[in-house]
């Protein structure tokens, strides 16, 4: 049996919140394996826009790509601590069981409950957003990662 303070420890989710160019992701920390310095990457021919190209990750060839362009905005100037997430794909879409994606710095490790998190009513979300939400430092998107991970597919 359960006592209270369990229960409330297993409502507990380790996140990040992964900076990008006009705003945070919020992701479960399992979703990331790594956080790389930002290389050359493989550059391929007549890619979507949205596909920066290939990284070479620990033996796997990786696919990056950027979310601001896939999410229907534009890309801007990256920022000097530019780094690449690779991440777990969480569908078998994908022919790889990774894929990067641009980030704007550091991700920021925290543990958000139930309470912690709220969806953000007033703000609109693009095609690669599940849901707009507010935490307790901040605002942020939670991206569709099964979305993110379709593109991929198409460039693998």
């Amino acid at each position: 049996m359960k006592t209270v303070a369990q229960t409330d420890l297993d409502a507990i989710v380790a996140s990040l919140l992964v900076p990008m160019q006009q705003k945070n992701l919020l992701v479960p920390n399992v979703s990331i394996a790594e956080v790389v310095p930002r290389s050359e990457l493989e550059q391929a021919d007549n890619a979507p826009p949205w596909h920066l190209g290939h990284l070479h990750w620990r033996g796997e060839r990786v696919p990056v790509i950027s979310f601001e362009v896939a999410n229907s905005q534009v890309r801007g100037q990256d920022v000097r601590d530019a780094r690449i997430a690779v991440f777990n794909a969480v569908s078998n879409q994908a022919k790889s069981r990774f894929f990067g994606m641009l980030i704007q710095g550091i991700p920021r490790m925290v543990k958000l409950g139930d309470a912690d998190v709220r969806e953000d009513g007033q703000a609109t979300k693009a095609q690669a957003e599940k849901m707009a939400v507010i935490t307790q430092l901040g605002k942020a998107s939670i991206p569709d990662l099964e979305y993110l991970e379709s593109l991929v597919a198409r460039v693998n």
